[in-house]
């Protein structure tokens, strides 16, 4: 008895660091507990990892598209349940793929960070927020200037779009007044091969290149857990691809919702604005004063320096706005505006024009699919685009539609992953809520 009573006192004393815990629903993680983490080293280097960036084409509406997806994936694989554990990131608004590689500081970020701890991270990008015309040939958009930057579809455009391929106008907002609005905004010229590329590119398009990139970068789903990320923005396009894919789970960190949680957030307050926005073919510029909004608790000299860096991503939003904000308006007059052009195939007519504009509407609702499947909801308390009352309305909207629903909150955390010690609390808690059988 003395013999056992030693050995698990040893046990005790030289297992790992685990007195903090994940929170409970709804509950806080408290500062001591983020200390701990980042005083030890819960889940430690186990692998080293593979990177490749694979380019799909495809033809949707009568036009171009190539979808980027960039895969790294680990020598060692971690597994659950004897399968190998996969998480999905979906690109934020401003932002690409690469920002998933690497960090503002132009350190390692969660991708590498998850890679390295034996899980398969998988980068998606949008459709027209890869510049294909990059020297570097990764995608960067240093190469063009910001006030020039508009969507490039597919690999095989040679130049970028001139002054005379888009009008530009002046919002009349409040810089950095809120995450969702920007100063200047850019719409493509009629007649232009611009405007037919922004009207073939509908919600359903983005989707559907997700989609495609998945089925290319999961060969093996019966094998795998997955488990998607939408960084800010990039949870509205993740939400509305488990109808095409599904997922076993849904990783939160700074996660937007669906078009229709957004919504109804901003009709509890009255605002209604939205709905009747012009945003059908917008491109709204994500200039300095929006990467100020994000970055207020950094120094100036600090935020100065990542700005330079944060030039690199496309630091535009483009027709995916109207999708995600649910602009009723914005989506009705892309509809028609492709329905009534000169280029959208016939097939697509065959299906007659209310399953053409109901289909435009569709990405914007939590689709059926997500009865089987767990959604967790992990934010900052300090998170400045989806403070804690905005998670707590998503889930009013969403969690009806999810087959269980949690949120949890880190104390005083922000809404980007701009540092390492930000990238490892996130990492750790999301390993330990894996660990949890959450997503069993």
């Amino acid at each position: 008895m003395k013999w056992r009573m030693t050995l698990g006192a040893i046990a005790l004393i030289s297992s790992p660091a685990w007195a903090w815990e994940i929170p409970a629903d709804n509950a806080t993680m408290p500062q001591s507990a983020i200390r701990e983490i980042l005083n030890n080293s819960d889940y430690p280097v186990t692998s080293t990892y593979k990177q490749a960036i694979d380019f799909i084409d495809f033809s949707a509406n009568g036009q171009k598209f190539t979808q980027v997806v960039v895969t790294l994936t680990p020598d060692k694989p971690r597994l659950r349940n004897g399968k190998h554990l996969v998480v999905v990131g979906g690109e934020p608004g401003s932002e690409y793929a690469m920002d998933f590689i690497s960090t503002v500081e132009g350190k390692e970020g969660p991708a590498i960070w998850l890679a390295k701890r034996g899980i398969t991270f998988v980068a998606l990008t949008r459709v027209g927020r890869w510049n294909f015309l990059a020297p570097t040939h990764d995608g960067s958009w240093e190469s063009i200037s910001i006030g020039k930057r508009m969507p490039i579809f597919n690999r095989d455009q040679k130049a970028p779009w001139t002054d005379k391929d888009f009008d530009v106008k002046q919002s009349g907002l409040t810089a950095g007044a809120s995450a969702s609005m920007s100063l200047v905004y850019r719409f493509p010229r009629k007649g232009t091969l611009l405007e037919k590329q922004m009207l073939a590119a509908t919600p359903r398009v983005f989707v559907e290149g997700y989609k495609l990139a998945l089925e290319k970068a999961v060969p093996d789903r019966n094998g795998s857990l997955v488990l998607f990320w939408g960084m800010s923005t990039g949870g509205a396009s993740l939400y509305p691809l488990a109808k095409y894919f599904m997922p076993d789970g849904y990783l939160g960190w700074g996660t937007s919702s669906t078009g229709l949680a957004y919504v109804e957030e901003k009709s509890l307050a009255g605002n209604f604005s939205d709905v009747y926005d012009h945003m059908a073919l917008r491109v709204r510029e994500r200039g300095l004063e929006d990467f100020e909004f994000y970055t207020k608790h950094i120094d100036a000299p600090t935020r100065a320096k990542w700005w330079q860096t944060a030039l690199k991503d496309p630091r535009f939003k483009s027709t995916e706005d109207a999708s995600m904000q649910f602009g009723a308006a914005g989506l009705t007059e892309h509809g028609l505006r492709l329905w009534n052009s000169d280029f959208l195939p016939q097939e697509v007519r065959n299906r007659g024009l209310a399953a053409f504009m109901k289909e435009m509407f569709e990405p914007s609702y939590p689709p059926d699919e997500l009865k089987n499947v767990p959604v967790l909801e992990l934010n900052g308390t300090m998170d400045e685009a989806i403070p804690p009352p905005s998670v707590d309305s998503n889930r009013k909207v969403m969690e009806p539609y999810a087959k269980k629903y949690r949120v949890g909150r880190i104390e005083g955390m922000h809404h980007y992953l701009f540092t390492q010690d930000s990238i490892k609390v996130v990492g750790t808690t999301w390993l330990k809520f894996i660990e949890s059988g959450y997503f069993d």
